[in-house]
């Protein structure tokens, strides 16, 4: 039982360090960032075409991969993890309110006795 657990922990801990950020592509709706995107490819794939004429399949698929990711992370950037809130403002000062109105009653309950 023991056993099984802490495979689990590890099967987790793996998991969880190979995620990979997420890249904001929602700024490529911008048609500036776009172009900035596309020109910024074709620079990067025309120097890699003069470069990896002879190279194995391997090769050229890591050296493809990494114009990608290298310029992604350059013109788009990694998206933000937002969470929701789910509970508002206004919900949290009701809540110190009746808080405090219920340690008033409290304590002129204390008080009369």
């Amino acid at each position: 039982m023991i056993a099984n657990f802490r495979f689990k922990i590890l099967a987790a801990r793996k998991t969880c360090e190979t995620r990979q950020n997420k890249y904001n592509v929602q700024k490529l709706q911008k048609p500036s960032i776009r172009e900035e995107f596309k020109s910024e490819l074709k620079n990067r794939f025309s120097v890699l075409s003069t470069q990896n004429e002879d190279t194995d399949i391997k090769g050229s698929w890591k050296a493809i991969k990494n114009v990608y990711i290298e310029t992604s992370e350059k013109i788009l950037g990694f998206r933000e993890n937002r969470q929701n809130k789910r509970i508002s403002e206004e919900t949290w000062k009701e809540t110190e309110t009746r808080k405090l109105a219920k340690e008033n009653v409290n304590r002129s309950k204390k008080t009369e006795n």
